[in-house]
């Protein structure tokens, strides 16, 4: 029930293994320690003929370190490979997922390359006020059908599939302050992501898109109020009400998008081919959101 945002950098469904080990530094002011070597796979490619073009799965392999975890002080290190990206799902209306290649323009599915990715935060409590700082980066590894492709300049001839690695920057900070003697928690939070800033999370929870995937910046406050019901139930459940409101700022097209060219959103020239293609990007969006949580 900390942040309004948890450091989701890394939000993909997989399915796969974790093993970690834990210890304790010796030190009383450095508390426990735990490193995680994870993998998964995030696209299963299903079974192949001879016929059908050959696709490989997806997967993902990395480690995560809880590096202090003491009291409410936490310093967090996550860095992991994802390789053999596709260029879009599988999707579950049957006509949708044989046709969208065609409807969209994309072609068939296929692997383009790999993605590097390494984030940090850090935690800790002063009084009632919580604060946290978090930083991540990524890096496209494209094979030779390219990544951030341009391709209004591709359509003219003027450019061919982006076969350059790309690296992309984000920095996440929030505060939080807790009343505890009437259950409310009041807190703000920002991030902001550069031009090839990816963070690999679909599986957020943001109504509009996932803020942490944003080529630009995002601004939030929120409240949450605690509930009784959960100790009720359990002395390890927790339940509360959610309520916020975010707004968002872009300063580049396709934020969590790896296969076109990030275009600024203020330059007339990229403006001029996203109209050629027929796109009409958001520059702002805003929403306020209610939610009822449980955490057993």
């Amino acid at each position: 029930d900390g942040d309004a945002t948890p450091m989701a950098f890394m939000d993909w469904p997989f399915d796969g293994l974790t093993l970690g080990y834990a210890w304790n530094w010796g030190a009383a002011a450095l508390g426990d320690s735990r490193l995680r070597f994870c993998y998964g796979r995030g696209f299963e490619a299903g079974l192949q003929t001879e016929e059908m073009a050959s696709i490989d799965d997806m997967d993902f392999a990395g480690f995560s370190w809880d590096v202090i975890k003491k009291d409410e002080m936490f310093a967090y290190i996550q860095t992991f490979k994802a390789f053999n990206l596709i260029n879009y799902p599988n999707f579950q209306d049957p006509i949708i997922n044989a046709n969208f290649g065609t409807m969209s323009g994309m072609g068939d599915r296929k692997n383009l390359g790999n993605i590097l990715h390494t984030a940090a935060a850090f935690h800790n409590k002063v009084s009632n006020l919580h604060y946290f700082l978090a930083g991540g980066w990524s890096q496209t590894q494209p094979d030779a059908d390219g990544m951030f492709n341009d391709y209004a300049a591709m359509a003219m001839r003027m450019a061919g599939p982006n076969t350059e690695n790309e690296d992309g920057y984000s920095v996440y900070a929030g505060v939080r302050y807790d009343l505890d003697n009437i259950g409310l928690k009041l807190g703000a939070e920002f991030n902001y992501g550069t031009e090839n800033w990816l963070a690999m999370s679909p599986g957020h929870d943001d109504i509009y898109m996932s803020k942490l995937a944003a080529r630009g910046q995002v601004y939030e406050v929120y409240g949450l109020y605690d509930l009784p019901t959960g100790e009720m139930i359990s002395k390890y459940a927790k339940t509360f009400i959610r309520f916020g409101y975010q707004h968002y700022e872009f300063d580049y097209f396709g934020s969590g998008d790896w296969n076109m060219y990030a275009y600024d959103l203020s330059d007339p020239g990229d403006q001029a081919k996203m109209m050629m293609m027929g796109l009409d990007p958001v520059e702002q969006a805003d929403q306020v959101y209610l939610t009822f949580e449980a955490f057993f």
